[in-house]
């Protein structure tokens, strides 16, 4: 081979040398612009990523924020409605001056216990209700008035049935019937009764568990339905007595809208046969009956 043909040899492969690691560098670059591409994206997606994981997170906070204000503080309670507190026995009473307890059976009625609970109220005294089980629901807020009002809130069984003619289990859920409706309404069980039609027999006093309430003043209002025969028949009223009526009836509550006002003005205290016993100090057994509070 002359000298001028491996000159031309030598030149030549010097130049596929160049074009070589000329088209090497362009596939590296071609390479790491790709890399680089796809890097940029990753971080394009990551990013978008990042803000709407940071978008969710500051909704999640907000609602905590929202809801941690919303919330009561730990170990607070709802406020509770206003409780009214009344002293159901008063202790301000003078045991020198005559008592008398008013009790109304049947009850309650709206229109006659109202206007009852509202005069005694205005001359300070109270009465015993008496309250037929079945009429409560219905009569709620006029129950718990007079029962707010001072007045004593017992039991005149769930439906007015004639407990001597029961079994003692019969006798026992008439009188459970009744407390529990009671109760839903007052917070407490009566702690008297007053038998339907006066019937007692030895079969009730070795059953039921609280006093029973007769009387000794016999009104008849359920039988005249008239104010002034009602008024007539309490005008011998005397310190201890118990007098019976029933608040069904507006002549009822007429009269003793007249009587109260005057039985103040003789120096009677209106109580309620709670009271009567504790200032007359007569200590009430479970299935006695009494008739006065002397």
């Amino acid at each position: 081979m002359s000298k001028g043909n491996k000159g031309k040899d030598r030149r030549e492969q010097g130049d596929s040398r160049s074009i070589w690691i000329m088209i090497s560098a362009a596939v590296v670059l071609g390479i790491v612009i790709i890399a680089m591409a796809v890097q940029l994206v990753r971080l394009n997606r990551q990013g978008e990523r990042n803000k709407s994981q940071i978008k969710t997170e500051a909704s999640v906070d907000q609602k905590k924020k929202n809801t941690k204000e919303t919330e009561k503080p730990a170990g607070t309670k709802e406020p509770e409605e206003e409780k009214i507190r009344v002293e159901h026995i008063r202790k301000d009473l003078d045991p020198e001056k005559p008592m008398v307890a008013l009790t109304f059976d049947d009850g309650p009625y709206d229109r006659v216990t109202n206007r009852i609970v509202k005069v005694l109220a205005k001359h300070d005294s109270r009465a015993t209700f008496f309250v037929v089980g079945n009429r409560v629901e219905r009569y709620a807020d006029t129950m718990k008035n007079a029962y707010n009002k001072g007045n004593q809130i017992a039991t005149h069984t769930f439906d007015h049935g004639d407990l001597s003619k029961m079994k003692k289990k019969q006798i026992r859920r008439e009188l459970k019937r009744a407390f529990r409706v009671m109760k839903k309404i007052n917070g407490e069980n009566p702690t008297m009764l007053r038998p339907p039609y006066g019937n007692v027999n030895d079969k009730m006093r070795q059953t039921i568990r609280i006093p029973m309430i007769y009387w000794n003043v016999d009104t008849e209002d359920w039988a005249s339905r008239n104010k002034d025969k009602i008024l007539s028949r309490c005008k011998s009223i005397k310190d201890g007595d118990i007098v019976l009526m029933h608040d069904l009836y507006p002549s009822t509550a007429a009269a003793v809208e007249k009587l109260v006002p005057k039985l103040r003005k003789k120096g009677f205290q209106l109580v309620t046969v709670e009271e009567l016993f504790y200032y007359k100090g007569i200590d009430a057994k479970g299935g006695k009956v009494y008739f006065n509070g002397r």
